[in-house]
């Protein structure tokens, strides 16, 4: 289905269509490496546990993307850059970034005439929406932790 899909595309929106799962797929590693990161440097190991299943989810919608990728013949981007130590000012605003995320796969997602990658993409928006929820938890539960303290 997928192939036969991709062959009634105009080679504009073959490449378009690239470009927007290399984004997502850079944007899914980025977040995965940030929160990873902020998982180390958390004295709380069930908030750690937390931290590392939503880079879990964020990996896993890396592989989907990158899948897709290579299945239309393209190359996923090499990996992005993060600083040394991400701070919790940037683990914040990448998920921040998660809301306006969560649009666009919706968006992408409509504006897909393939099923199957519709099915994909509303998937990861579900799911980007659990990151969200636990993420806000996480915070909830570090200021109530350093409220405590």
């Amino acid at each position: 289905m997928w192939a036969q899909w991709l062959r009634r595309m105009t080679p504009k929106q073959k490449d378009r269509l690239l470009e927007v799962l290399a984004e997502r797929y850079a944007d899914e590693l980025h977040d995965a490496a940030l929160v990873e990161a902020a998982a180390e440097g958390l004295p709380y190991e069930h908030l750690r546990k937390v931290l590392r299943r939503i880079a879990a989810r964020e990996r896993k919608h890396a592989e989907w993307l990158r899948a897709k990728i290579r299945e239309r013949g393209g190359t996923p981007p090499p990996p992005p850059r993060l600083p040394a130590a991400p701070t919790w000012r940037e683990v914040l605003e990448a998920f921040e970034s998660e809301k306006a995320d969560q649009v666009r796969y919706l968006e992408e997602a409509y504006g897909a005439d393939d099923p199957e990658l519709r099915e994909l993409l509303t998937r990861i928006q579900h799911e980007e929406e659990e990151n969200y929820r636990d993420l806000l938890d996480v915070v909830t539960r570090m200021e109530s932790h350093a409220g405590g303290a």
